[in-house]
């Protein structure tokens, strides 16, 4: 069904929270942002430690689903071999809940799930999540952060919609996370919850559910695509409130997917608050709106890692431009999440699935990149239509890279040794992920002609430049920035991220006296970052810079809290290496604080060929 707005219903996402660092009503701005804090303060979690793998049945059936399709599709999993190679999760979405009792309690639709008839009057889904169970799987359900979900907003012709009056059709979790919580994960032994947010954008005086009387109004927390009049804060406090309770009944084992959108900040403070977070509006079947889901995460690898992921949304394979007779757009759809550490949610009906596009997501050597236990997300190099994309996998000089085709004519696409953090002159061993076979060895570059759309998932092995040496965007999962100098007032646009990967945040090359940094990262002043050493390390190197400002900024270097290097850099100066000891440590933090005066955002800062020596 056509939307004005983009489609939220399939809209995903994860989060388990610790009853520990969670408080009830908690704020996007931090106690004492820039003190060194000792910690690695993302979301504490057993749950995701690899990206979610699995099935959710909104792309093949909306809300025309029934536990019939839902079991068979389950079974599925296990027939193919998918389950085996890591396709566990079988997700319920949107449709499933009849109406809220007065007192509170959620009944399921048991015309839809015959099997919840257990005589009580709000039914149970113990037998349905017992028989996924049975077969090695886990088991999903849906809520919303405000009193109502997407369904009832953008599929309002649909049979399955909570029934009632109005207050019945509140099925949504506000005001009930507690209540909820304890029903989805104690009582009815769920593993994973998605939460979605129309109920707190979709429902203004003037949106037509409510002008039909049908249901109640909600001011908006989110106005879609606009931060200012959003309230990121709000929206945090929502999901802080849920996720803390779903800690507490499914302990952290319990998966919870943040389901905003990219909307109200939340791919900013989303590692902070669970284990996935929607960082772009639903992927439709189309070549641009996967590009558009994918550049959505592009740039945020310092943002995910182990038990927090970036989430462009479930894979749209099996449907329109990524059906069986687009298998070329198809496998660079599957290529682009891999690479990017992405969640592998199918959406196609696996009761008569063809034979090619299983093999494609059953693709061994591919899930093995995307679950790579190191965690650390691609990072991007650009050349027009040309796309690499370099992912650090565990093992020393184990590469995967992503040449990818974004336009409809062929190109020449390469990944180069400097872009590997390989020794010049160096040979590297190359296997092609698709083709599962090994290339030639090759040196210096690799060089691939793609057709349109085209793509090539290659795993390399070379030798480092310098095997004492790893810069920090190699391993952007060991870093977390706890502080990124900006307000929901300063904020920048949507879909842009804060700190970047050997860029400043306006996407401009890391500079210094006329010189640009291969590697680096850049943020705003008055922001704190979080380095995970974990004792391995003996020095922190870099050269910190100011961009594009006349104030002076100083940068200090704390190991374990403890302040071991601090200068003051003005613009006008040549750039003055830090060399810092860290031996031992394990949280390293880089904090950079800018001198008082000026108004708006702080002046963008770089940490230069930022590095950790052993």
């Amino acid at each position: 069904m056509a939307h004005t707005l983009p489609r939220t219903r399939h809209i995903r996402a994860a989060i388990t929270l610790s009853v520990a660092t969670i408080t009830a009503q908690p704020a996007l701005a931090q106690v004492a942002p820039l003190e060194p804090s000792g910690r690695f303060s993302v979301y504490p979690s057993r749950a995701a430690q690899t990206p979610p793998m699995g099935w959710n049945p909104w792309n093949a059936f909306r809300t025309d689903v029934d536990e019939a399709k839902v079991r068979a599709s389950a079974q599925a999993l296990v027939t193919t071999g998918l389950a085996a190679k890591g396709y566990t999760y079988v997700n319920i979405d949107d449709g499933w809940a009849l109406k809220r009792l007065p007192d509170g309690r959620l009944r399921i639709r048991d015309s839809m799930f015959p099997s919840s008839k257990t005589g009580s009057d709000t039914g149970s889904f113990l037998p349905f999540t017992g028989f996924l169970h049975g077969l090695g799987l886990k088991a999903g359900l849906y809520t919303d952060i405000g009193r109502d979900t997407c369904a009832q907003r953008w599929d309002a012709d649909s049979s399955n919609l909570p029934e009632g009056t109005v207050a019945e059709r509140q099925v949504g979790s506000f005001g009930h996370a507690e209540q909820d919580m304890r029903t989805m994960f104690a009582d009815w032994k769920f593993d994973y919850v998605k939460i979605d947010a129309c109920g707190v954008a979709d429902y203004t005086p003037v949106d037509p559910p409510v002008t039909s009387g049908n249901y109640q109004a909600f001011a908006p927390m989110i106005v879609r695509g606009d931060i200012p009049k959003s309230d990121p804060r709000a929206v945090e406090a929502l999901y802080a409130t849920l996720g803390e309770a779903a800690h507490r009944f499914g302990g952290d084992a319990a998966t919870l997917s943040i389901c905003a959108w990219g909307e109200a900040l939340s791919p900013i403070w989303g590692h902070v608050r669970g284990n996935l977070w929607r960082t772009s509006p639903d992927v439709e079947f189309t070549w641009k709106s996967m590009l558009g889901n994918f550049d959505s995460v592009v740039d945020g690898a310092l943002y995910a890692g182990p038990g927090h992921w970036n989430d462009p949304d479930m894979l749209a394979v099996g449907h329109g431009d990524f059906d069986v007779h687009h298998l070329t757009e198809a496998r660079s759809h599957v290529t682009m999440w891999a690479i990017a550490a992405a969640p592998l949610l199918l959406g196609f009906d696996l009761r008569n699935a063809p034979p090619a596009l299983l093999d494609l997501v059953g693709n061994t050597e591919m899930i093995a990149i995307d679950q790579d236990a190191a965690g650390n997300q691609g990072v991007p190099y650009r050349d027009g239509d040309a796309m690499t994309v370099v992912r650090t996998l565990s093992g020393t000089g184990q590469r995967a890279v992503a040449l990818l085709n974004r336009g409809a004519q062929p190109v020449t696409a390469r990944v180069t040794w400097a872009q590997l953090g390989f020794a010049p002159g160096s040979s590297a061993t190359v296997r092609d992920v698709w083709a599962k076979a090994d290339r030639e060895p090759a040196t210096d570059t690799i060089t691939a002609t793609l057709p349109a759309h085209g793509s090539v998932l290659l795993r390399v092995a070379g030798r480092p430049a310098d095997p004492s040496t790893t810069f920090l965007d190699e391993m952007p999962a060991r870093v977390n920035i706890a502080a990124d100098g900006l307000t929901p007032e300063t904020a920048l646009a949507m879909g842009k991220f804060p700190a970047r990967i050997a860029n400043a945040p306006d996407g401009t090359p890391l500079v210094a006296a006329g010189k640009a940094f291969t590697h680096g990262i850049g943020l705003f002043a008055n922001s704190r970052i979080e380095l995970r050493a974990g004792g391995d390390f003996r020095r922190f190197v870099a050269i910190p810079v100011v961009l594009g400002s006349k104030r002076s900024v100083r940068f200090r270097v704390y190991a374990d809290r403890k302040l071991v290097r601090e200068v003051s850099v003005t613009p006008a100066q040549a750039p003055q290496p830090i060399d810092a000891n860290v031996a031992g440590a394990n949280i390293v933090e880089l904090v950079a604080v800018a001198a008082s005066g000026g108004t708006g955002r702080p002046p963008m800062i770089g940490w230069g060929n930022a590095a950790l020596r052993r």
